[in-house]
């Protein structure tokens, strides 16, 4: 294996507040997003199947992304995967072949640095039914990792909500524990700088503290961003989660009440970041759908009330939409001037924004997310023959005058 890819280095200057703080994230999914070399996607992108898209490709966009002017980029899962989009993990110590291995991995790294920061999106709840170790658990009651997952007595088994191909992980089993929490440090030793969590309201907030101490005593500046996010919840999908309070709040969304923020709440002072999902919800309902968009002014106040409701120091990365939902313009009805408005107002926020790969380049899609492998038509090919390119200088703007409000306000804090 090569030598990892060089550390960032922190000057004095730049040890009063976390790195993050200072983020602008772009969200990559990376099988859809480039290929390397001069060969294009293949593949059907309104299918699950591979399109192509690797790691050397990100690599060969990094002058693109320099030039947009983000210094985060946020990769979707790369482990070893038995779905395009990575989050069907089968080996938590090796890059996807697919996506170019860890030869493509490293080169990535020492490519990216020091310009840019590295999250992986990391999914440590469940394993795809072909992990070798749930293979070998379901073959034998003694095996030795059995007790790492949910068996029943009739040789079912808890999964990921009621995803049968994703058995779920006993991560309070001693050593499936520690187990991935060693695979995540290995990521943190190679380079990577953080990890975007999934899907954390399913193991226990016991798993979480322990993960959290192991990874900040080795890896102090390492960044946790986690995804805590209710919507799908019915009442089959409780025993799966460890979130608190999961009963009231699925009470709570029956009765049409919006449980974004108090699920989120749940998880301050566990992880450095929490995902915005109250931010999105807000922008999509005032903006994107609004027969009328609310005034900035009158958004604001609303954005306020909620940053209130959250300790000071809370870090909520915001963002206008992921490849779980709708693509915002899509949401907007293709109308431009929406979106640009919604991005004005996110880029003001002293909250870490984050830009879903394409957004820049005016993506949305054909037609809303619905039924099985629905969410594909918010994971279509990255425009790069293409874009819309009013629309990437209007995101270079917005970047180059946060950067700028950014370094005045550490100017003004030095002078104090």
């Amino acid at each position: 294996m090569k030598d990892p890819a060089p550390r960032h280095r922190s000057s004095p200057a730049a040890t009063s507040q976390p790195w993050w703080r200072d983020a602008i994230i772009y969200h990559i999914l990376v099988d859809r997003f480039r290929r390397g070399g001069k060969s294009p996607l293949t593949g059907d992108p309104t299918q699950p199947e591979f399109c192509g898209g690797n790691l050397q490709g990100v690599t060969e966009s990094l002058s693109y992304l320099r030039r947009l002017g983000v210094n985060t980029l946020w990769l979707s899962p790369i482990n070893c995967t038995a779905g395009y989009h990575g989050y069907h993990v089968t080996n938590f110590e090796d890059v996807e072949p697919r996506f170019g291995g860890m030869p493509a991995f490293l080169e990535l790294l020492r490519a990216a640095k020091p310009d840019f920061r590295i999250l992986l999106d990391w999914v440590p709840n469940h394993v795809h039914r072909t992990h070798p170790f749930f293979l070998d658990a379901q073959r034998s009651p003694r095996s030795r990792y059995r007790d790492w997952f949910f068996f029943n007595r009739r040789g079912g088994y808890r999964c990921f909500l009621d995803v049968t191909e994703l058995p779920k992980l006993n991560l309070d089993h001693p050593e499936a524990r520690r187990y991935i929490i060693q695979c995540a440090l290995k990521w943190l030793d190679l380079g990577a700088d953080g990890f975007r969590l999934d899907h954390v309201l399913g193991p226990s907030l016991d798993f979480w503290r322990e993960f959290q101490i192991a990874i900040k005593q080795r890896h102090p500046t390492a960044f946790l961003m986690g995804e805590a996010l209710f919507t799908g919840v019915g009442p089959a999908h409780l025993v799966t989660l460890e979130l608190p309070h999961k009963r009231r709040h699925l009470q709570n969304a029956k009765r049409g009440h919006s449980v974004a923020a108090d699920v989120m709440r749940e998880y301050v002072g566990v992880f450095d970041g929490i995902l915005d999902f109250e931010f999105q919800g807000l922008m999509k309902r005032h903006v994107a759908h609004a027969r009328k968009p609310l005034s900035a002014p009158a958004i604001q106040r609303k954005l306020d009330k909620h940053y209130l409701s959250f300790p000071s120091e809370t870090c909520l990365p915001s963002f206008l939409d992921n490849h779980d939902m709708d693509r915002f313009l899509f949401e907007a009805r293709d109308n431009k001037a929406r979106l640009r408005q919604a991005a004005e107002i996110q880029f003001r926020q002293t909250q870490p924004p984050i830009i879903y790969y394409g957004t820049e380049a005016g993506m949305s899609q054909s037609k809303p997310l619905q039924g099985p492998y629905g969410d594909l038509v918010a994971r279509q090919m990255m425009p790069w023959k293409n874009p819309d390119r009013a629309m990437f200088e209007f995101y270079q703007k917005l970047i180059r005058t946060r950067k700028q409000r950014q370094r005045a306000m550490a100017k003004n804090t030095a002078d104090e």
